[in-house]
């Protein structure tokens, strides 16, 4: 079986986030053979994601492992992420439907992403990104799936089973830590513990609690 490697890039302002990230990966059906934690000290406020990113591709071919995966610390995966995958022979692989919760106002939502995957249910072949702009916007989901597009790359999609939290924890880049969505309100987040394990249910509901007494 191929290896592969989960990078998770971390600016060390959100520890409880990254400490139940690690315990998700802990119960994984299947676990990756190398977990790249790239938390080295920023070197000011500016948002450094794709420099992070970079590291951790430079690290995972250091190590001489091809196949690599993003694992955002802040975000829920399933026990079987990784399983769902099946044949990992693609270049890129991802989930094109994200849904995304909100713990600050509890309201979630799904977004359809035509050709691309949000990047923290993104993999890819190291291999496949000779010539790749790691340089320029952070928005370097895009770039990569907008990169494996360009190139006619071998894509694998699949549901992942993933959910995006919001919260606003540290620095955050995405836009739906500050969005409300009131049309899908879950006061009792009864959405979220019908899509989580217990464990995390428990967590994120402990969370949410916080951040909503702390407003």
């Amino acid at each position: 079986m191929e290896k592969f490697a989960v990078i998770i890039p971390d600016r060390n302002d959100r520890p409880e986030l990254t400490e139940f990230c690690f315990r998700q990966l802990s119960r994984m059906t299947k676990k990756p053979d190398e977990v790249i934690h790239v938390n080295f000290k920023p070197v000011d406020e500016g948002y450094d994601l794709v420099e992070r990113i970079h590291y951790g591709i430079m690290a995972a071919k250091g190590m001489g492992i091809d196949l690599c995966f993003i694992m955002e610390n802040d975000d829920n995966y399933p026990a079987d992420y990784f399983e769902r995958f099946g044949d990992m022979s693609a270049d890129f692989f991802g989930d094109d439907l994200t849904f995304y919760y909100n713990l600050k106002n509890r309201t979630f939502k799904s977004f359809y992403h035509k050709g691309r995957s949000s990047l923290f249910t993104t993999g890819f072949r190291a291999s496949k990104l000779d010539g790749f702009q790691f340089s320029g916007d952070n928005m370097i989901d895009i770039r990569l799936w907008r990169w494996a597009a360009d190139k006619k790359l071998k894509t694998r999609w699949i549901n992942s089973g993933c959910i995006g939290i919001k919260h606003g924890l540290g620095l955050c880049g995405g836009k739906g830590h500050k969005m409300h969505w009131p049309e899908n309100h879950d006061p009792k987040m009864n959405w979220l513990k019908s899509r989580v394990s217990d464990e995390s249910f428990d967590f994120y509901q402990s969370l949410s609690n916080q951040l909503m007494h702390a407003d």
